[in-house]
């Protein structure tokens, strides 16, 4: 039988967008209206989630994330060491640093990862985690040009993966009233 206390990959990949759009308006708000599960879920159960860019909206976006009960953080790879020591500090004992993300998307255990590096680097890093087999959380802008879109959205596609991109204030309810 199913717990509902859990989080599916794609429930989580859907709470993550919402989460990272209320982040910057109200991130007490977000977190208060869910009720919580009387205990922690099986350590089988949670999502492991990785970073890719630990500098500030990665940082962001992977706090927001690790407030769930159901998501450890497993991983994170930047390449300057002092960002990289203090995301993995922040979440002892669980998150392995690592300098290359290649490395890091060899891991059985990483389920999903955000991708937050400068824009020029998404559509590698993308392309790599869709075919190590990881979801993805793809920080805006998704990419530079049309045709490195293209091969994103085909890599999703070909090793059937989650995806979802960070537009923020796109996500709100205000924003698609308004639209």
């Amino acid at each position: 039988m199913k717990n509902q206390n859990l989080t599916s990959r794609r429930e989580f990949i859907q709470k993550a967008a919402a989460i990272t759009a209320l982040g910057f308006a109200a991130p007490q708000l977000a977190f208060a209206a869910r009720p919580k599960p009387a205990r922690l879920p099986l350590p089988n159960s949670r999502i492991h989630v990785g970073l890719i860019g630990c500098g500030g909206m990665g940082r962001v976006n992977l706090d927001l994330c690790a407030r769930e009960l159901d998501v450890v953080v497993t991983a994170a790879c930047d390449v300057f060491d002092a960002r990289l020591e203090a995301t993995v500090e922040s979440y002892k004992p669980t998150c392995k640093g690592y300098a290359d993300f290649r490395e890091m998307l060899q891991q059985p255990d990483l389920d999903a990862v955000i991708i937050a590096t400068p824009p020029h680097w998404h559509c590698l890093l993308a392309i790599a985690a869709c075919e190590a087999g990881k979801d993805i959380y793809l920080q805006k802008p998704m990419t530079l040009h049309l045709g490195e879109s293209l091969a994103v959205r085909n890599a999703i596609k070909k090793h059937d993966v989650i995806s979802q991109i960070g537009t923020q204030i796109h996500a709100t309810e205000n924003y698609r009233r308004v639209v």
